[in-house]
């Protein structure tokens, strides 16, 4: 869309969009696969925890955001799961642009008194105090309500490595 003065452009914003489906493909009785857009596709990809040598979960540029996927991309990759952050939109958008699907997972947080990853393995889910149960739900909702509008998003990963697990059945 443009604004125009005297046939010049004084204003104008650009925008994309995209189609895509994100299916269970089954190739017979036991073996079910992801498929993008109706093709089965094997998600490869790094768990990228999205850290920065001069910025910790900083990226310095927006270049650099691009680079990070891009070069994902040349390695073959055609996944990144996004591990214990939520990166800022951009980068989303460089997904989308260069052909990058994510895994967005949920960031854990900790208890009053252990943190939730101390619980991995005991077989029972983390025991959660129904203020952080609440806060939770809220967090990732937000997080959802964020990023949902990206089409490189195709799964949500609400328990990084069953962290902070609470109220698994439900």
């Amino acid at each position: 869309i443009s604004i125009l003065r005297g046939g010049k452009v004084v204003d104008k914003v650009d925008s994309y969009t995209a189609l895509r489906s994100v299916e269970v493909f089954f190739r017979n009785r036991r073996t079910r696969l992801l498929s993008l857009n109706g093709s089965p596709i094997f998600q490869f990809g790094p768990l990228d925890q999205g850290w920065w040598p001069d910025g910790l979960y900083t990226a310095p540029t927006d270049e650099a955001l691009a680079y990070d996927v891009q070069k994902t991309k040349d390695f073959g990759f055609n996944m990144i799961r996004k591990h214990i952050k939520v990166e800022p939109s951009r980068w989303f958008y460089h997904c989308d642009r260069i052909g990058i699907v994510v895994w967005q997972d949920m960031p854990s947080f900790a208890g009053s008194k252990k943190w939730g990853m101390f619980y991995y393995g005991e077989g029972e889910d983390f025991p959660a105090s129904e203020k952080a149960r609440a806060n939770y739900f809220k967090e990732w909702g937000e997080i959802i309500a964020q990023v949902k509008k990206f089409q490189c998003v195709v799964v949500w990963v609400p328990f990084n490595e069953a962290w902070s697990q609470f109220e698994t059945a439900k």
